[in-house]
């Protein structure tokens, strides 16, 4: 390792160590880990059924915290209907999942908003509409560019905004309530999934926020999530349930209540078993290194939301872009997505968002990629992906198909249509599908529909050992939490290896408080694996080596 790479390693460690404070949030229940799940990664490969269940009642568990709320619900009703009589705005702001989801709630609203209001609902995300398809850590950890997004998109006195962060501490989202609280009038509203004195206690900025006389907030105590600290899955699920129920009420006039009990019910009912031959099948796929293509006109935005996550969540390729071609196919996505009848990229997109894409210009001192309109748009999701990505030498074995069935007339009633066709000559014709019940209330078969991708592409990623136990060990350290996490994770992987190889020296590190030798076998690790490979278990063999 080269002079440079050493001191670039020290530097940023050294950073984590003076500034890293305001990012140790193991402490907190979305980063804990689920006793329930810490054999799950085993159950993926031995015991699907098994696994498919024990996620479903996770869910279950997290869900249960939209009961008793209805009070709380009525207040974000009245809230919004007093906005929207005003004339005046709802924004949605999220960072990450929490962005994604938020992104999708203006998609229902648009789908069937309440009439003369169908461009009341602005939602956002760090990063803006670039992020649905990349992840952008490097926003995440700004309060700034929160701020400054927020006022880019027009929000002034008189708007309300509701913010959303599963862990309740996310700079960006925080950054942004606090600039609403300045500009408008209004109460701001603030919901995420820890428990509030917890977060008050750990997290100065959280504490500030909900000490804020201009915010009401409201704290669902779910359990740890299914995976470690992957907060893409039940926290999202919840946050995503209650702030839609309370626009659809807006919107047509459903009761909160209602909405909610059937969505828990639909998932109570959920044949889950119907589910395991779509994830042997995507894992096999993954294992014989081959390509696939997820193809979805009515359900594209939780299909590309759930893509998108898997990257960062277990080191898998992002989606490439017409920017970075040629492109070698060792570095393409292991899928894509397409929406059948889009006749071009901004169609595309359009369909997606049911609005034109909005990209975000951040401060000049970021440094990221480009991620305006042309970037955006880059990422082409027409007709035609399978052709386009056969040029660079990426051929496409299998089409997964999903769509919600009615909508296409795949079938009379509601459905989740799940759907694989083989295009190998030695599987040709050897499909799979998969019909799941499902609701004409589009929020409902959304969160449906999430909790069903979420559950394959987890336990398919379990199958073929993309993390450990319930051990996120091949996420990504691209911010100061991710940074953390990988830090919690390279702990607990080098105690479990220092009592399974009998190492004192490794037992001793690895239960020592400091956490300099630590980080930089994380740093070390992320400069140098590839893009499928852990960084954690990279990090493990370089303080083994370091012994």
């Amino acid at each position: 390792m080269s002079n440079s790479s050493v001191s670039s390693i020290k530097a940023r460690t050294q950073n984590f160590l003076e500034t890293g404070d305001k990012f140790r949030l193991g402490q907190l229940v979305t980063e804990s880990a689920n006793v329930s799940t810490q054999n799950l990664s085993s159950l993926c490969q031995t015991d699907l059924p098994r696994a498919a269940e024990l996620f479903r009642n996770i869910e279950l568990d997290a869900l249960q915290t939209l009961h008793g709320v209805d009070e709380l619900a009525a207040h974000v009703v009245e809230s919004v209907e007093q906005c929207l009589r005003r004339r005046r705005k709802i924004f949605l702001c999220g960072c990450g999942a929490t962005g994604r989801l938020s992104l999708i709630l203006e998609s229902v609203w648009r789908q069937e908003p309440r009439l003369g209001y169908e461009n009341s609902v602005v939602a956002f995300t760090a990063g803006g509409d670039f992020a649905l398809v990349r992840s952008l850590g490097v926003f995440e950890d700004r309060a700034d560019l929160g701020a400054k997004h927020l006022l880019d998109l027009g929000f002034q006195d008189g708007d309300v905004l509701i913010a959303i962060t599963e862990g309740g501490e996310t700079p960006f989202v925080l950054g942004a309530l606090e600039q609403a609280t300045i500009t408008s009038g209004q109460t701001s509203w603030l919901f995420f999934c820890n428990p509030p004195n917890l977060l008050d206690k750990l997290v100065v900025r959280s504490r500030e926020a909900m000490q804020n006389p201009r915010v009401r907030w409201h704290g669902f105590e779910t359990p740890p999530m299914a995976l470690t600290g992957s907060t893409r899955l039940q926290a999202s699920s919840v946050l995503m349930a209650f702030v839609g129920a309370c626009l659809r009420e807006v919107a047509k006039g459903q009761k909160y209540k209602w909405i909610v009990s059937d969505l828990i019910d639909r998932i109570v009912q959920m044949d889950v078993q119907q589910l395991t031959p779509l994830i042997e099948n995507e894992s096999d796929i993954h294992l014989l290194g081959q390509f696939s293509l997820h193809r979805s006109r009515s359900a594209a935005m939780p299909v590309l939301t759930d893509t998108t996550e898997r990257a960062p969540t277990f080191s898998l390729a992002p989606f490439e872009s017409s920017l970075e071609i040629p492109i070698s196919p060792l570095k393409g996505s292991r899928t894509y997505l397409e929406i059948p009848r889009a006749k071009s990229s901004s169609e595309a997109w359009h369909h997606l968002l049911r609005r034109a894409p909005r990209p975000f210009i951040p401060t000049s001192d970021v440094i990221a990629p480009p991620i305006d309109l042309r970037a955006i748009l880059a990422f082409d999701f027409s007709d035609g992906v399978i052709d386009r990505r056969k040029k660079y030498g990426i051929g496409t074995g299998t089409i997964i198909n999903v769509e919600f069935g009615e909508d296409l007339h795949l079938s009379h009633e509601p459905t989740l249509f799940f759907r694989n066709e083989s295009l190998t000559e030695s599987n040709r014709g050897k499909n799979i599908e998969v019909q799941i019940p499902s609701s004409h209330e589009p929020l409902i078969r959304q969160a449906q529909m999430k909790y069903a991708l979420n559950l394959q592409s987890t336990l398919a990623m379990g199958r073929i050992g993309r993390f450990h136990g319930n051990l996120m060990t091949y996420v990504r350290p691209t911010n100061g939490k991710l940074i953390d996490r990988a830090l919690r994770t390279l702990r607990s992987l080098a105690l479990a290896e220092s009592i399974a190889t009998n190492s004192e020296a490794l037992q001793r590190r690895a239960q020592n408080s400091n956490d300099e030798p630590f980080l930089n076998a994380i740093f070390e690790a992320f400069d140098n694996v590839s893009a499928d490979e852990p960084v954690a278990l990279r990090a493990l063999g370089i303080l083994k080596a370091n012994d």
